[in-house]
């Protein structure tokens, strides 16, 4: 029980130190610049639709086949 209660009594204290922490890692991140990140991020989105449309064909060819075949 006292365990218990020391846990919740050190929370805020441990929630504090977290927080302290994580900023102070986020000071050492190398950020990337805007043009950057723009770049990254319309390779993802392309990336993404085509992946999108090569799911969707071959989930619609399949269809069509067990279509024919049922």
């Amino acid at each position: 029980m006292a365990k218990v209660i020391s846990s919740i009594v050190g929370l805020p204290q441990s929630l504090w130190r977290y927080i302290k922490e994580s900023r102070d890692e986020l000071k050492k991140v190398s950020w990337p610049d805007r043009q950057t990140t723009l770049q990254y991020t319309s390779i993802v989105a392309v990336s993404s639709i085509v992946i999108g449309f090569i799911t969707g064909g071959i989930d619609y060819a399949l269809a069509r086949i067990l279509e024919l075949v049922l």
